[in-house]
């Protein structure tokens, strides 16, 4: 776990931050959406929250992607 937190902090590393963060991100929204549902809550909140969640774990990247590709044509 130590070597993977290293590799994770590591400018020169293999595994991608970004899309750890994503992998999370949506994580974190399948949970509050779970639990929303599971606990009777309001739906059209916990559909808010889930879809800030969700859609941050996709726009991050979209975002990335068009980034590197602008990047790397303007060279």
């Amino acid at each position: 776990m130590l070597k993977f937190i290293q590799d994770l902090l590591s400018e020169s590393s293999t595994i991608s931050t970004m899309r750890l963060m994503s992998l999370f991100s949506l994580f974190i929204g399948a949970g509050v959406a779970c639990y929303g549902i599971s606990q009777g809550k309001d739906l059209g909140g916990v559909a808010e929250v889930t879809a800030v969640f969700v859609g941050s774990a996709f726009s991050a990247k979209v975002a990335q992607k068009f980034g590197e590709t602008k990047k790397n044509s303007d060279s």
